[in-house]
């Protein structure tokens, strides 16, 4: 009789250590959200004007970028500080792959410029006209406009190395060398100009041929006539060069009742703030740029531009008038179906909740129910968060129009909404003025929430009617931007609504509110138990599945939690627009998490969150991203979608979302993305949305259907 083998126990696999290697980077996973944004620049299947828009933003992102980001790492490496980040990088090593990274990303941006969008533009008609090919008429009457336009404005300034001239950041500007004869001696000097954004960068040349588009650009007009500067000396050199500041500067933000003031401090020293990144085009005298770099403290990063500078200003090119074949058809913002022509808002609301896809469904609601509570004589009071508004936004101006009318209005200003805090001073002076009662935010804290709230008398009794959104109340970017509208008037909500903004306001002990949830008291608590939910749910062999759609996921709780739901068997599909610090994809640690970024034509920009929980869904929406800033450091709002058709339409938004297969690219575990597969039929999710929007308009009127450009075929270049 044999003897038979022990039995052997099966091999349980350890889980991987949530350590260093378990982390991307953030600066350099926002460096590749740009390089995505940039594929849009490179795709020949867009028309050229669309590709110089993308390549705008390209260069807007990196100015931020710089003043921002890098700007904070280089405080941190010249005060010596070697913390590691999540990723296990230091200050120093970061600013150095982020260096890396940047001269490979410049290279690309002027390859696509100067190889691709230049011809392209020029065999349609739009041509950037160098001095040298101007004809004779022409050069007279830019001359003539030169020395009525900006010969009077632009001041030459003599570089006295004793008392150095504060450069303005993001602004063109041109170093000469200027040598003069004294007598028998010749003597040099330095002299700076800048040209001040008040000035179009391309100036169109006269006595060209009709429907095409010829313009001179800015500097090339005032280094051709500078010679008119110095009528009796001669220039010798010239350099052309842009200068990044640092904007990162911290607001001390103590004496929080006297935050105006200090605002107006903190944007007076930015401009004087230290140098971190100097763009110098070719071509230019190699002594200034030498001696530039002297005077600008020396530690900023230095990159040769082989090309024009300041590439934002193709966002304007791209929107010139005409060319309509060098630009993508519209999509049209179409009105909700859910509210009736010439209908109120309140009335609409009233009958049931309203969500609103934007920008394929209009803001206009949000704005209606500005706009008719500040004229209805039964609106007692208005409340809202302003974060980033319009340039002449006409929520600002109904609020206004509330005010003088003796409705009581309250409004948080948040003035540490970098690069906004001016317009929000403006702005906030006006409603103080207007009888508004105005706040500046919260000691120590950036309020970010997106909240309205009406209070209308209705019946003897106080109707409370709310907005939460995921995005700001400015109807430009609301054209521009993806995000998600909220309006209710139950009034568990519009108690809550309340209670926050006693909260805010009046710096009162906070409170748990039955609906919604507050950052930074509860919004990471609230999910992390969501996500925990559906891991007790997979150990116990049920269905589990998360689906979420962000900006940015940065919070190493976050990550933490959502690794442990992927162990667990959990179902994770991820929308990231931008920043992704979680590897997806790795054996043990995330098999089951799936991250895709979608870039296309307008910004995604909502934050809408689903968890199954054994089929009795949680969907929420927020204006929080899982950032620590977002969850750790600001005031937030996380609202759950209780209406069943409302949270139905949410979900469906997302399973779009994660269908697309034209314009999301994959997350891979080594922190590179890849197209997503095109099996069969192609989706995109940005048009599949304009579509549906068309067809709930034209159901409930005669508004056209949208004009939405075909898919390429399966095996095109997307």
């Amino acid at each position: 009789m044999k003897s038979s083998s022990p039995k052997r126990n099966p091999v349980v696999k350890r889980p991987p250590p949530i350590n260093e290697a378990a982390f991307l980077n953030r600066e350099l996973s926002w460096l590749a959200f740009n390089e995505r944004v940039l594929d849009e620049a490179a795709r020949h299947t867009l028309p050229a004007l669309e590709r110089a828009k993308f390549l705008a933003i390209t260069a807007s992102n990196l100015d931020e970028f710089f003043m921002v980001r890098v700007g904070g790492l280089q405080l941190l490496k010249e005060q010596g500080i070697r913390t590691k980040d999540d990723s296990g990088l230091t200050p120093t090593e970061q600013l150095k792959r982020i260096e890396d990274r940047v001269r490979s990303f410049i290279e690309r941006q002027y390859a696509i410029l100067n190889g691709e969008l230049i011809p392209a533009l020029q065999t349609s008609g739009i041509k950037r006209v160098r001095p040298s090919e101007l004809t004779p008429l022409q050069r007279t009457a830019l001359q003539e406009y030169f020395l009525e336009q900006l010969y009077p404005v632009i001041s030459p300034i003599a570089i006295d190395l004793e008392h150095l001239p504060a450069i303005p950041a993001l602004q063109l500007a041109v170093l000469c060398h200027v040598e003069s004869m004294d007598g028998d001696k010749k003597t040099g000097r330095e002299v700076l100009f800048s040209i001040p954004p008040v000035f179009e960068r391309r100036i169109p040349v006269p006595d060209t041929e009709s429907g095409t588009y010829h313009y001179i650009n800015i500097e090339d007009l005032l280094e051709h006539f500078l010679h008119h500067y110095f009528p009796a000396d001669e220039i010798s050199g010239v350099l052309r060069f842009r200068l990044s500041r640092n904007t990162d500067i911290a607001l001390a933000d103590e004496g929080a009742f006297d935050l105006a003031s200090e605002m107006e401090e903190l944007l007076e020293a930015r401009t004087t703030s230290p140098a971190i990144r100097l763009e110098i085009e070719t071509g230019g005298d190699k002594n200034l740029a030498n001696s530039l770099k002297k005077l600008t403290g020396g530690k900023a990063q230095m990159y040769l531009i082989p090309g024009e500078l300041d590439l934002r200003n193709y966002m304007s090119l791209a929107f010139i008038s005409g060319f309509d074949d060098l630009k993508v058809s519209a999509w049209p913002p179409q009105p909700s179906s859910a509210i009736e022509p010439g209908e109120s808002i309140f009335t609409a609301i009233r009958r049931k909740d309203l969500l609103l896809h934007h920008p394929f469904e209009s803001f206009d609601p949000v704005l209606q129910l500005v706009q008719e509570a500040a004229t209805d004589p039964d609106v007692v009071a208005i409340k809202q968060i302003l974060y980033r508004t319009a340039k002449n936004s006409e929520i600002i101006s109904s609020l206004i129009q509330a005010a003088n009318s003796g409705k009581q209005v309250t409004v948080l200003v948040e003035l540490k909404a970098r690069f906004d805090e001016a317009r929000n001073l403006e702005r906030a002076e006006e409603l103080l003025q207007a009888g508004a009662q105005i706040t500046y935010g919260v000691r120590g804290l950036k309020t970010h929430a997106k909240i309205l709230m009406v209070m209308r008398r209705e019946g003897g009794r106080m109707m409370r009617y709310c907005h939460f959104g995921t995005g700001n109340y400015n109807e430009s970017t609301a054209r521009l931007y993806t995000d998600v509208s909220y309006l209710t008037c139950r009034p568990d909500y519009g108690a809550d609504a309340s209670a926050f903004f006693h909260t805010v306001t009046g710096r009162s002990r906070f409170q748990h509110f039955d609906k919604l949830t507050m950052a930074p008291f509860g919004i990471r608590e609230r999910l992390i138990s969501l996500i925990e939910g559906e891991i007790d749910r997979a150990i116990k062999g049920e269905t589990a599945e998360i689906m979420l759609k962000m900006n940015a996921l940065e919070d190493r709780k976050m990550i933490e939690a959502l690794y442990r739901a992927s162990q667990a068997g959990v179902k994770i599909r991820i929308n990231v627009r931008g920043i992704c610090c979680l590897r997806p994809g790795v054996e043990g640690l995330s098999d089951n998490i799936k991250v895709i970024s979608i870039i296309d034509r307008y910004l995604e920009h909502a934050r809408v969150f689903y968890f199954r929980r054994g089929g009795s869904p949680a969907v929420l929406i927020a204006s929080a991203d899982f950032m620590r800033r977002n969850l750790s450091k600001r005031v937030e709002l996380l609202t759950p979608i209780e209406d069943s058709a409302a949270r139905k339409r949410l979900i469906q938004i997302l399973e779009t979302t994660f269908s697309d297969n034209a314009q999301a690219k994959e997350l891979k575990a080594d922190g590179t993305y890849e197209a997503v597969s095109l099996d069969g039929r192609g989706v995109r999710s940005q048009e599949v949305f304009a579509k549906e929007a068309s067809k709930r308009a034209r159901a409930t009127s005669s508004t056209p259907d949208v004009l939405v450009p075909h898919l390429p075929k399966v095996g095109e270049n997307t």
